[in-house]
């Protein structure tokens, strides 16, 4: 069963064009190595949300957070602030309609 865990951020001021650029450039570390089986990035005007999903999604996090490069901590702590991590989270889903 995959978990997800987002983790959003404020983007700082002047730096929303050089997160963008950061972003296409894709993940600073292979998806399937830390054991992600997706990750995305959602980008307001001034928020940065980044989702994560996988089995363990929550110990993979924090694992990946204690092992990126000090220099893609320091990069990304140059372009938001304030991150935080929510684990809990409610799923709703559409009902399947069945026509006869």
């Amino acid at each position: 069963m995959n978990h997800t865990v987002v983790v959003t951020a404020q983007i700082r001021p002047g730096k929303r064009e050089e997160l963008v650029r950061m972003l296409e450039e894709g993940p600073p570390f292979d998806l399937a190595d830390k054991g992600f089986d997706r990750h995305l990035a959602f980008l307001g005007d001034q928020q940065l949300v980044l989702v994560f999903e996988g089995e363990r999604a929550v110990t993979n996090v924090r694992s990946l957070a204690a092992s990126l490069p000090l220099s893609e901590v320091t990069r990304m702590g140059r372009l938001v602030s304030n991150p935080q991590v929510l684990t809990e989270g409610r799923v709703w889903t559409a009902s399947q309609v069945v026509t006869a």
